[in-house]
């Protein structure tokens, strides 16, 4: 234990980290939802320090260098979040205050993990990097037993699932591949700076991509597939890949609105072969777009769309067992969701924190590999963002920021090792 810090604080803070740490193999396949409390626990027990107060106030609320586009970075996510908050005024649902800390809040536990993680002597960090090395592969290996299993595991922990051909399990399990694929290059990074073994990497990867394949929801094996031409790009030319993929993001979410014009009804009656959700999201892209626009310049407030779905006339699919929403719970794009629930001025804050948070990585003083990581990391989310993700689900959110954790970790491997002369394994 002495090995985690000089004092009992600091000890007793890294000893939290790898506690929580340990619970990742379990808590991506089978527990997806506890990935929020895992990170945000990890904040906490970091919040713990007088340091990152004393310093993070005066450097980015009172005297903020706004030339740096770290800072402006972390700004325009306050805003963001302040933006919602503010929302909640008109909303359908008085939930404006905890949706905003939703989104803050795992940004900012994310922030001090990496800090924490850059502050500290390698020694200190062995274990934590073991811990979550092994977890995420060893959640990777769950994931694919799982899924050529048909959810043997799943299927003997409590509860029950009594869904239709025990759909609700597979759900459950393809969202803890959503996880996976959003930490995946992160995790593979750490990996292989910890073991130096590139075809236990790529064995891993076949792995991750073989049981999103076979999980069935298309969107994750997308994500690590675009990730994977992400990273590779990025080796290369990691400037001009993150500045690429940086004009992807803000141009998808600038002309998401443009979903209003989709011939839903067309595409139905050309008898198109694709999956009932894939039509149905058709639908509810254009309803959100028309709700989008409707409410424009400030929105409808978050939550709007869990509040107003009952208004929505259903969807009438051929091959489909009765009506389905045609508005649910959410748009199934994070774009359509920023444009109808937060309008203009939330729309312009996340377009300012993608070219601001583009600009610090191209800064940074990362490797193209660490680069790579990054940007792939983006590259995945990007793909939940467009088909399936919600703004409010702290889940997805937390992924982003625990992939985070597995690179600066792996920052710290190749600095220690540079300045030491070991060997980084």
């Amino acid at each position: 234990m002495n090995s985690f810090g000089a004092t009992v604080h600091e000890r007793a803070i890294m000893a939290a980290l790898v506690f929580c740490a340990a619970f990742l193999p379990l808590i991506i396949p089978f527990a997806h939802k506890g990935a929020a409390p895992m990170i945000l626990l990890m904040g906490l027990a970091v919040a713990t320090r007088g340091e990152p107060w004393r310093k993070g106030a005066p450097h980015f609320l009172l005297h903020p260098d706004l030339s740096g586009p770290f800072v402006r970075c972390a700004l325009v996510m306050v805003a963001l979040a302040a933006w919602i908050a503010l929302a909640g005024i008109w909303a359908p649902r008085a939930d404006g205050p905890r949706l905003a800390l939703n989104v803050l809040a795992p940004g900012l536990a994310g922030g001090a993990l990496v800090w924490e993680i850059a502050r500290r002597p390698r020694a200190q960090t062995q274990l934590l990097a073991r811990v979550l090395a092994v977890g995420a592969g060893g959640a990777i290996l769950l994931l694919l037993f799982e899924a050529f299993t048909g959810g043997a595991l799943r299927a003997a922990l409590p509860p029950e699932d009594a869904s239709y051909a025990r759909s609700d399990d597979w759900t459950e399990l393809g969202r803890g591949a959503t996880i996976a694929a959003v930490t995946l290059f992160g995790a593979l990074l750490l990996i292989e700076r910890m073991t130096r073994r590139r075809l236990l990497v790529l064995a891993l990867f076949i792995a991750a991509l073989a049981a999103s394949t076979v999980l069935g929801i298309a969107s994750n094996a997308a994500g690590i597939m675009l990730g994977a031409a992400v990273f590779a790009a990025a080796c290369a030319r990691p400037n001009a890949t993150v500045a690429a993929l940086a004009c992807v993001i803000v141009a998808a979410l600038v002309l998401s609105p443009l979903a209003v014009f989709i011939p839903a009804e067309s595409i139905v009656e050309s008898g198109a072969a694709l999956p009932l959700s894939w039509l149905q999201r058709l639908f509810i892209w254009r309803e959100s777009a028309r709700g989008a626009l409707d409410c424009l310049p400030f929105g409808c407030g978050p939550d709007y769309a869990r509040a107003f779905k009952e208004s929505v006339a259903p969807i009438i699919l051929p091959g489909a067992p009765g009506p389905l929403p045609g508005l649910p719970v959410h748009p199934h794009n994070a774009f359509l969701q920023l444009w109808l629930e937060t309008g203009l001025p939330g729309v312009f804050l996340f377009a300012a924190f993608v070219v601001n948070g583009a600009l610090a990585v191209r800064r940074a003083g990362m490797s193209g590999e660490e680069k790579a990581a990054v940007a792939a990391t983006a590259a995945a989310m990007l793909v939940s963002a467009l088909v399936e993700m919600s703004l409010w689900q702290v889940w997805r959110l937390a992924a982003p920021a625990l992939a985070g954790l597995f690179i600066a970790l792996a920052i710290q491997r190749r600095e220690k090792a540079a300045l030491t002369k070991e060997p980084a394994k």
